[in-house]
């Protein structure tokens, strides 16, 4: 049933870095636009080639475009600007002339003056020296006012950076000593981000490493949200091979000094390999893909499933009576049920957490500690008696481990409660200079090669995004476009403000209904009567045509076809239709005062800003804060539920061990200068789970304490194992996360003894 779950659905692993982040709690009104602007966003890439000779560099530049073109898995590129492509925008300005001439025009059009004016702008593309004007539709546009779009979008444009020019067909950009090419491509959405030898960007990469080779002092820099995900994808199939193979090799490491026969080794790796399937299954089929970093995290489960078989075949092995697996599981039953309860009481403390990854994390850490007690439980239990191992190293150990704990059992009351009080009164410098405060910037590290080519790309090309925008919801596409005219008369006050040089919006392109009604009233008023006029005093015929043109007026919408040099930026622009709603995005661009940006859109009825990072800083320190009270309300279930089981004392006794845990991983993270963030304090949250199935053993243990010793030893050691070497990560929610669980466990294996009764 599981291998048919993993095949009902086609294989989708997520790498992106995007969509593994909540949305910011101010922003959950537009969660889905600024989702789907984000997806917009994160397939596009920027590659620049550049050499002191712009000839080598086009040369270079040429043999790139050659080597990636046709390749279906781009979905557009963008390097050569044809004449074919300036002639598009050039034929759609002239059709749309009337809805595309802008406000500076049209107000100049308005006035007393206006035809005069309208008059005087024609005459001198007309008879001007250096006309460089299509004159053959001047029947048709006596004005040429298809020119004067023409160069609104062209030499006035805010989608051509300050550093961007038009050289021989190729955008071009210099610094002080190279001139660089752009060749840009949005990768198709149906390409995934994960690494692998036939993705695209692998192609890509290998083709810059190519280029590199037939042109040695070429300099190449790459740009964009693909490269990205793409090195953490390959970071983290590297990390997921090793982190599982060293848990792996050390747990197999431990069982055979132990177990020393097959039986017991092979039953626990299989316990581990149905986990694993398990969690992949359900994962998959719940949520229909399986992030990357879902998989980083689902190593650890390797180290929590292994401990009921681990319990399981101590006892079975080395108990004092001969048991058969029936008997076995009877004695045990009770204290892995409670851990069980206990454990996936923390992973559901998780999946309450406004987290899409810490959800898919929590759920697949559940499905496989839950299969691993069912393993254990329903499979187990058909093994024979054995005869019982009285001598070898594991006796030994146990014995050891018996005599030492049995110096925690012979404690006098007052000191069982001085020591944890003693480890709390320790913590409190650690806790003085904890820093409750999760900073996007730290959760991901950028490797010095692509920091550097993202550096110089920013540097050359200069398109002036900050990260910082505006969504705008309405309930139709008129409304939004209205209500971005609206807020584009504050967006213009702050441009003279100096706030930001330019900006841009859906409504630049596409005015809306309203707005276009006005152009072609202010048009018609002010030139149809003088058309005929100026036409027979020029001795360009009649003004039939003119006439003709007006009366086919017809205004354009965001959905209609736009010339392909438009599409890339209204597909960032304009979001459509989301659940009902619509929506659309406007881009500051080359802010210069980033505290002023957010007061633009306070009064305007519809628009958010979105300033990204600092709004999911912000939102995942306040879930940080919520997980504090999770932790909290999680012991105080525990402790509910422990009571009707033992009674008040016990219960007291087995909870203050994971409390006495999160506190000493509090203090260490505060000692060390490490942000107690979202991610250490979902470590907390387990390690409550973790690390009170040792609590509870203990509390079972009766006259086996050498064998629950022997048990608990060998759990921890894996689960610490596990854990610990997900503190290695280079990615910096895994190296937290794992560190928090490593320095709880740790802390709960020490302390659980001192819940321990004999009989």
């Amino acid at each position: 049933m599981l291998v048919l779950a993993l095949c009902a659905r086609p294989w989708n692993i997520d790498t992106s870095l995007y969509t593994i982040l909540p949305t910011a709690s101010s922003l959950q009104e537009v969660a889905d636009a600024e989702k789907t602007m984000g997806e917009q966003t994160m397939n596009q890439l920027n590659i620049l080639v550049g050499h002191e000779d712009f000839q080598t560099a086009r040369n270079a530049a040429d043999w790139f475009d050659s080597t990636l073109k046709g390749d279906q898995r781009l979905e557009s590129i963008r390097y050569i600007v044809s004449d074919k492509a300036i002639e598009e925008t050039a034929d759609y300005t002239y059709r749309h002339r009337f809805s595309l001439l802008g406000d500076s025009y049209i107000q100049a059009l308005s006035d007393t003056a206006g035809v005069q004016f309208a008059r005087g702008e024609a005459l001198q593309r007309i008879y001007g020296a250096f006309n460089l004007d299509n004159l053959s539709h001047l029947d048709e546009d006596p004005y040429l006012l298809g020119a004067q779009a023409f160069d609104r979008f062209t030499l006035h444009s805010p989608l051509l950076s300050n550093k961007l020019s038009l050289k021989e067909g190729r955008l071009v950009a210099s610094d002080s000593t190279k001139t660089y090419i752009l060749w840009s491509a949005r990768i198709h959405p149906s390409e995934k981000g994960i690494a692998s030898e036939g993705h695209v960007l692998e192609r890509i990469n290998k083709a810059i490493d190519t280029l590199r080779e037939r042109y040695p002092e070429i300099s190449v820099a790459k740009s964009g949200v693909p490269f990205h995900s793409f090195e953490s994808s390959k970071n983290a199939q590297k990390e997921i091979t090793w982190i599982s193979t060293i848990s792996i090799i050390l747990a197999l490491t431990l069982l055979i000094a132990v177990f020393r026969t097959f039986i017991p080794i092979a039953s626990t790796l299989f316990s581990v390999f149905m986990a694993v399937v398990s969690a992949l299954a359900i994962t998959w089929s719940t949520f229909g893909e399986i992030h990357m970093f879902t998989l980083v995290f689902g190593t650890s489960i390797i180290g929590i499933s292994i401990d009921y078989a681990i319990h399981f075949f101590t006892d079975w092995k080395f108990a004092k009576e001969n048991h058969d697996g029936r008997e076995v599981r009877k004695r045990i039953l009770k204290g892995i049920l409670l851990g069980f309860m206990t454990t996936e009481l923390g992973y559901i403390a998780l999946s309450v957490a406004p987290f899409p990854l810490l959800r898919q994390m929590a759920l697949f850490s559940a499905t496989g500690l839950a299969s691993a007690l069912c393993t254990t439980l329903l499979l187990f239990q058909a093994f024979p008696k054995t005869a019982v191992s009285r001598a070898g190293r594991a006796t030994r150990i146990a014995a050891s481990l018996a005599h030492m704990y049995d110096w925690y059992y012979r404690l006098r009351w007052p000191l069982k409660i001085a020591l944890p009080a003693l480890l709390c009164i320790l913590a409190i410098p650690g806790l003085i200079r904890l820093n409750i405060q999760t900073d996007l910037h730290n959760l991901y590290t950028v490797s010095e090669p692509l920091k550097e080519s993202e550096t110089l790309a920013n540097k050359i090309i200069d398109f002036g995004t900050s990260g910082s925008y505006y969504i705008v919801k309405g309930t139709s596409t008129e409304d939004v476009l209205q209500k971005e005219e609206a807020f584009i008369h504050k967006m213009e006050q702050a441009k003279k403000d100096s706030v930001f040089l330019n900006y841009l919006a859906t409504s630049y392109f596409v005015p809306s209904q309203k707005r276009q009604q006005e152009f072609f009233a202010t048009i018609k008023q002010a030139l149809q009567g003088d058309a005929a006029d100026f036409l027979k005093s020029q001795q360009l015929g009649s003004d039939s045509l003119f006439q003709k043109s007006l009366e086919n007026f017809s205004p354009i919408t965001p959905e209609d076809s736009f010339p392909s040099d438009w599409q890339n930026a209204l597909q960032t622009l304009w979001l459509g239709e989301i659940d009902g709603a619509y929506y659309s995005t406007v881009l500051p661009l080359h802010v210069k005062n980033a505290e002023a940006l957010s007061k633009l859109a306070d009064s305007c009825d519809g628009v958010y800003f979105v300033n990204k990072v600092p709004e999911i800083s912000r939102s995942l320190t306040e879930i940080s804060h919520i997980l504090i009270i999770l932790v909290a309300i999680t012991n105080l279930l525990m402790f509910i539920i422990f009571i009707p089981v033992y009674n008040l004392k016990t219960a007291f006794k087995i909870v203050r061990i994971p409390v006495c845990a999160g506190i000493a991983v509090a203090s260490v993270f505060g000692l060390i200068g490490i942000d107690f963030n979202f991610f250490a304090i979902a470590g907390v949250i387990l390690t409550l789970g973790i690390g009170i199935d040792y609590s509870l053993f203990f509390r079972e243990s009766g006259n086996h304490a050498d064998t629950t010793a022997l048990a608990i030893a060998l759990s921890a050691a894996t689960t610490i194992l596990s854990f610990g070497t997900l503190s290695l990560s280079q990615f910096q929610p895994v190296c937290v996360f794992g560190l928090s669980i490593f320095i709880g466990t740790l802390t709960c294996f020490l302390l659980s003894p001192l819940t321990q009764k004999r009989n």
